[in-house]
């Protein structure tokens, strides 16, 4: 990745002098932000622009070129592609649209494009993009008029958007926040923000990510990369409407569409995710402080009503705010105007007006031992106090450098001064006392989260071989109960005692060998929901009962499942499916008939260890009456984890099982039992 952004011959394709012609416009960039390099223009019609000559083909170049950037229509992009590979270059950025965003006929120009990077063994970003800059070096080719006024600084950006991903970088301008790198991949064709994210991790120039995507080509390898690198990265993933690719059949697959396995994945591997570009910009100003060691803050604010609203936002956030020592009172004493200080944290000094004292106060908490960040609040007109302010201000930046601890400030005072403020210091100012609290959060919460690999060690008495031979021969569609049951056993789950049948003889064979009081259950793959259309008998404790069961339910159809009534417990849904980026993701929650009224379940990206097992648990309301309520024994939470973690494993061994569903799995004293289970296999 390094060759489209350490270019230093490039190549402009699409270029005259044409009114209005975009590829011009990706020239003048590379002369706006001073691009280090050479600049070569290349468009059929020849002619000059800005004294450099225009070529009619690529292959006219005499000199090396490390990266052609092309802007043409999209028919013609296979003809200039060929005549790169010819000239050798290694690396293009095709910005042209009209490709698979305009309907699966584009395909096969698509497909001609990827011959040609294979054949000519180049690497591509787009189609569909607005290119890369590398504000370092100067190079910035994107099609639209760009100003160079985003300074140098630690973020790299990746974004599927072009617009979005302008917008980032103007965010960043407008918030005093340096830019690294940027890359636009459109279509992601051939580079992916995979790649781009193996470069940024590695890359020593870039301090953070900020990644906007619609869609992600390889969650699991996405999920490897974050995961490895201790730099933040934060994506703001949209396109959070649709479920599933096919409807789902089972509830582990409806309760985890897939916006839900974005949220576990990225919480698996460390991502924070935002929900809109101010949230993001939020983010980076914390991240570009120094780290929040621990929990405890203080508010110093000249305004009594910003010291609630930041006591207020603090508290909302889970932090403490120590109160400060009665010394450090008489500071403020001595300056005190009308005596009317309220001496706590937060700390309101609006009865002083000593705003150089601002500054020493500022100092004597950060320097506490029990203070691990400040929430500052600063107000002026524009036209009092106007130099004490700025002064006041600029000397925090020395002071969060020394004591290395975060430090958000807060200005309020007129548009223009707030704005020359924002771009004179060095570090971010927030707009208000609650974004300031709740960006302070996400970097508490962030670098206390322990990422946890995925499982590499399956249990040690599971029998894969068993459950392949198992899976073996079945048809795409809902797995036979008889034959799920085995499935499940070969991989050590329990389930209640069963047998199956399929005529009354073998019925009344089948109960009397468990033993009565049994349930008959439809066994039939077609049946979903078993109770909603009568396929359910319960508590059948004589032959009569059962043939009078039988004959209802064997309207469904012949097959069934008789099985040993089990005892009262607390009923879990376990199970899980495959999704589309991400692979075998496993689901739990509460089962029975409480998985329609809560509709509440944890989700993980599997297969998953016991620790990461247990939070998944805790994550639903169910988790509370494991621990028993009331005087009730504690329920067998480890039996109930085991299962989770190994019907993990199941899904990840065995990827052709689209669907798993255990409900009710009951959870007892000791143990636990699946009572009643459905998969489905691709």
């Amino acid at each position: 990745m390094d060759k489209f952004f350490e270019a230093r011959n490039v190549v402009v394709v699409g270029v005259s002098n044409a009114p209005g012609n975009l590829g011009r416009l990706m020239a003048a960039n590379l002369m706006e932000f001073h691009f280090q390099g050479n600049i070569f223009l290349v468009g059929p019609k020849g002619g000059s622009f800005l004294g450099h000559k225009i070529h009619a083909r690529v292959t006219d170049v005499d000199d090396a070129i490390d990266l052609a950037t092309i802007l043409v229509p999209a028919p013609a992009v296979p003809e200039v592609l060929r005549q790169c590979g010819e000239k050798g270059i290694p690396r293009v950025i095709v910005q042209s649209a009209g490709f698979r965003e305009l309907g699966e006929e584009r395909l096969e120009l698509e497909n001609k494009v990827r011959d040609l990077l294979e054949h000519y063994r180049m690497r591509m970003i787009g189609p569909n993009c607005l290119g890369v800059i590398n504000r370092r070096t100067g190079l910035a080719v994107p099609f639209f008029p760009l100003a160079a006024n985003v300074g140098a600084g630690p973020i790299s950006i990746i974004s599927q958007s072009g617009g979005v991903g302008a917008m980032m970088v103007n965010l960043l301008e407008a918030e005093n926040l340096g830019l690294s790198r940027f890359a636009s991949v459109g279509n992601k064709l051939d580079v992916s923000e995979n790649d781009l994210l193996e470069y940024f991790a590695r890359d020593p120039e870039t301090g953070m990510i900020l990644c906007y995507l619609e869609g992600i080509a390889d969650g699991r390898k996405l999920m490897r990369i974050t995961r490895e690198t201790p730099k933040p990265v934060i994506v703001h993933k949209s396109n959070t409407g649709k479920c599933g690719a096919a409807i789902a059949r089972s509830h582990s697959a409806s309760l985890s569409s897939d916006d839900r396995v974005v949220d576990a994945a990225f919480r698996q591997s460390g991502i924070i995710r935002v929900r809109e570009q101010r949230e993001a910009v939020e983010v980076m100003k914390a991240y570009s402080l120094p780290p929040l060691a621990g929990n405890r803050l203080a508010v110093i604010s000249r305004s009594g009503g910003h010291a609630v609203l930041a006591a207020d936002a603090a508290e909302e956030y889970g932090f403490v705010l120590p109160p400060y020592p009665e010394d450090f009172f008489q500071l403020i004493r001595e300056q005190s105007r009308a005596n009317v200080i309220s001496f706590h944290n937060p700390l309101d000094v609006g009865d002083v007006y000593n705003i150089a004292l601002y500054r020493t106060l500022i100092e004597k908490t950060l320097e506490r031992e029990d203070i691990d960040g400040m929430i500052h609040v600063h107000n002026y007109q524009g036209n009092l106090n106007v130099e004490e302010s700025r002064e006041l201000i600029s000397s925090l930046g020395e002071l969060i450098r020394k004591y290395r601890k975060p430090l958000a400030s807060c200005v309020f005072t007129t548009r223009d001064e707030f704005e020359a403020i924002k771009h004179a210091v060095d570090f971010p100012i927030f707009n208000d006392p609650r974004e300031a609290a709740r960006a302070l959060k996400q970097v508490r919460d962030h670098r206390s989260l322990q990422t946890i690999p995925l499982a590499d060690v399956r249990p040690s008495d599971i029998d894969p071989s068993r459950a392949r031979k198992t899976l073996e021969g079945l048809n795409p569609g809902p797995i036979p109960a008889e034959r799920l049951a085995p499935l499940l056993s070969a991989y050590r789950i329990p389930c209640v005692e069963w047998e199956f049948a399929d005529s009354l003889d073998s019925v009344t064979s089948a109960a009397h060998r468990l033993g009565f009081p049994v349930a008959l259950k439809t066994a039939e793959p077609d049946v979903v929901h078993k109770s909603d259309v009568g396929g359910v008998r319960l508590n059948l404790e004589d032959a009569k009962r059962l043939a009078e069961a039988y004959g209802e339910i064997g309207r469904l159809g012949p097959a069934v499942l008789v099985q040993k009534m089990s005892g009262p417990g607390l009923e879990w849904l376990v199970g899980g499916r495959r999704d589309e980026n991400f692979g075998p993701v496993v689901v739990a929650g509460l089962g029975g008939v409480y998985v329609e009224v809560f509709k509440e379940t944890g989700i993980r990206v599997a297969p998953i260890e016991r620790e990461e097992a247990s939070r998944l648990v805790d994550e639903c309301r169910g988790s509370m009456l494991l621990a028993g309520l009331r005087g009730d024994k504690a329920l067998d939470r480890q039996a109930l984890l085991d299962v989770i973690v190994r019907v993990s494993w199941l899904l990840h061994d065995f990827p052709q099982i689209r669907e798993l569903d255990l409900n009710p799995v009951r959870v007892y004293e000791q143990g636990c039992l699946a009572l009643d289970w459905r998969a489905t296999v691709e």
